[in-house]
């Protein structure tokens, strides 16, 4: 389904909000199966769901470290008097790795939108344009950061460093040596960014044109109406959940 960059910001905005707003792990799984049948809507690739894959064990974690916050339920699994696993804890455990699917779906929506498009539409909303513009670095710059941060990870390894087994009190050093030249990088590109932007004259008018533009079409406007519908019915459906 084609539909304009504004239409499917305003479903993230619906599905991110709701998914904030519940904490009953039955009312976000079936705003996750909601979430995925929106996704085959839209025609987004299921292959990247496999990216987070290590955040989804990373928050099956939490399911264990809930019980050690969350005194709530009955006791699964305790040694002495130390309770280490309980129901409450897995219910609070489901429900952030629930809320974390569902928000890392909707995110999905945005993952093939051209940038150029993402900044118009968000002029068109009155958003001012430097704001927007940096909003477009942070996407085209992720990639970037992620590429020298594996770059850096490797020059680490082929020195015979094994990350694995860093003891704890030179984690810290680790890390820093680690991060240093990644922010030192960055500060480079960034630097060279804005110099290229001040030698073509940005922000020199006040005004700003466009060589493409985006318009709301008829199908944007019926689905805007069937989100905001269906966000109301759903609020009203889930009531006695």
């Amino acid at each position: 389904m084609k539909v304009d960059v504004r239409t499917k910001m305003l479903v993230v905005v619906v599905f991110s909000l709701l998914a904030l707003i519940y904490q009953n792990p039955r009312i976000l799984g079936i705003l996750l199966a909601l979430n995925l049948l929106v996704l085959a809507l839209f025609r987004v690739n299921f292959l990247l769901l496999r990216g987070f894959k290590g955040f989804v064990f990373m928050f099956s974690g939490l399911i264990v470290m809930q019980s050690f916050f969350v005194r709530e339920g009955e006791p699964l699994w305790q040694v002495g008097e130390a309770v280490l696993l309980t129901t409450g804890g897995i219910y609070y455990g489901i429900s952030i790795l629930l809320r974390f699917l569902v928000l890392a779906c909707s995110a999905l929506l945005m993952a093939g939108c051209d940038p150029q498009e993402l900044v118009l539409a968000l002029v068109k909303m009155r958003v001012p344009y430097e704001v927007a513009f940096m909003i477009q670095l942070g996407i085209r710059f992720m990639p970037v950061m992620f590429e020298e941060l594996q770059n850096i990870i490797n020059s680490i390894q082929l020195r015979g460093v094994d990350m694995r087994k860093v003891y704890r009190r030179k984690i810290l050093r680790f890390y820093t040596n680690l991060f240093s030249p990644l922010i030192y990088s960055v500060w480079q590109k960034t630097e060279k960014l804005a110099i290229l932007l001040e030698m073509r004259g940005f922000r020199s008018s006040p005004e700003r044109t466009y060589y493409r533009d985006i318009v709301l079409t008829r199908t944007d406007y019926l689905v805007m109406g069937v989100v905001l519908t269906s966000a109301f019915v759903f609020v009203f459906a889930v009531r006695g959940l």
